[in-house]
């Protein structure tokens, strides 16, 4: 279920830290962040629960497939949901519903479609806290079209009314459900691209914020803002800024397209009322050393780091994202891909657990920076300080 493994973008500047405002907040204090993981096995793998109790965790990302004409579940995906729910236990679900890109909704009949049918998930299992509404939009990958015949942009305006319809469907059952988007970090704008035919995080928000303001909506499409962050690579630091990309260090950034999108409407701009930001996905890549016997294929990743040692590691890689995460103000959740190893190498290792469930080296200190932000103890100061150490 990887969404950000696709091709990597240019030169990357190591600049100055973003933390926009972080830097007005006593050392102790911050907001509350939600913590998760992206992960399927919920649906199958009963006892999974025991290890996010012990981690800390808040919530499980999971998928649901959905193609044109459906607004009902499927019994055989309704059972495994169903399990999944049961086998959470105590955390909370976020739900992505998606199809392949061909299904996108850009019409009014396939909206209406897609929207029931994400309501009716909701009044069958109304333990579901959270829905993405599609995935990664700003991608043809998983959205077509990009644009139109004559090279003009197309997603972002049909994104925008997707969201809307499902907004409004989802909340006149389900007030207390939270609506997210989901966009990937990278794009390149180029309606004639040889392959990934997409639009810069930029330019899909800018896109979408013309699209709300032509509607005269009178109400919000979203109450968070679904992001993904991954870096270039998994020895990218999680502060370093980019020109085009959006990371964990393209906080303001991010900010600033939203609200110059979204200022003086009715969306409120994350960091306004009840509105934030979530980082839906990142990861760091690790070896699998001695458990090799346990992964299948040949690695494709040439960057990948040590769980733990040296001097870079996953433990320190995940522990500065998590504190970043916290730190920034108007961000709301951090979401790590994934819980447990892809046992492909060809996939993405970049669980706490190996593939064959048992703890990596990195596992403690996971579960270490979660109880921080769990107790609000991150120092943001002493983050600050760590980073312009590193020359961030």
């Amino acid at each position: 279920m990887h969404f950000g493994r696709l091709v990597r973008f240019g030169v990357i500047a190591v600049l100055a830290l973003v933390l926009a405002g972080a830097a007005a907040r006593p050392a102790g204090a911050g907001t509350k962040l939600a913590i998760g993981v992206n992960d399927d096995a919920v649906k199958w793998r009963s006892g999974i629960s025991s290890i996010a109790h012990d981690l800390g965790l808040g919530y499980y990302r999971v998928t649901q497939g959905w193609q044109p004409g459906q607004t009902q579940l499927s019994q055989s995906d309704a059972a495994s949901l169903a399990q999944g729910v049961k086998n959470a236990g105590a955390q909370k679900i976020l739900l992505s519903v998606f199809g392949s890109s061909s299904a996108a909704p850009v019409n009014a009949t396939s909206r209406a479609q897609y929207c029931s049918f994400v309501s009716s998930l909701l009044d069958r299992f109304p333990q579901i806290a959270a829905v993405n509404v599609w995935n990664e939009a700003n991608l043809s990958y998983f959205w077509k079209p990009q644009f139109n015949r004559n090279g003009s942009s197309a997603a972002p305006a049909a994104y925008e009314a997707l969201m809307a319809r499902c907004y409004d469907a989802i909340k006149s059952r389900h007030p207390s459900v939270r609506v997210l988007t989901s966009l990937s970090p990278r794009g390149n704008d180029n309606p004639r691209a040889r392959s990934n035919i997409s639009h810069s995080v930029r330019n899909f928000v800018r896109g979408m914020g013309r699209a709300y303001r032509r509607s005269h909506r009178r109400a919000r499409i979203f109450d968070a803002w679904g992001q993904n962050v991954y870096g270039s690579s998994s020895k990218e630091r999680p502060w370093v800024r980019h020109r085009l990309d959006i990371g964990q260090g393209d906080y303001s950034r991010l900010l600033a397209y939203l609200k110059s999108a979204f200022g003086g409407t009715r969306q409120p701009v994350p960091g306004r009322k009840d509105v934030r930001i979530w980082y839906l996905e990142d990861g760091f890549q690790t070896g699998v050393g001695a458990k090799r016997s346990f992964y299948g294929n040949s690695e494709t990743d040439r960057a990948v780091i040590p769980a733990l040692g040296g001097r870079l590691n996953q433990a320190s890689q995940l522990t500065d994202a998590i504190r970043l995460a916290y730190c920034q103000p108007a961000v709301g959740g951090f979401f790590n891909f994934l819980l447990a190893d892809e046992s492909s190498l060809r996939g993405w290792q970049s669980g706490v657990l190996f593939s064959d469930w048992t703890q990596k080296p990195s596992y403690q200190a996971f579960k270490n920076v979660i109880a921080e932000v769990n107790s609000r103890r991150v120092n943001c100061a002493k983050l600050r300080a760590r980073i312009k150490s590193l020359g961030g």
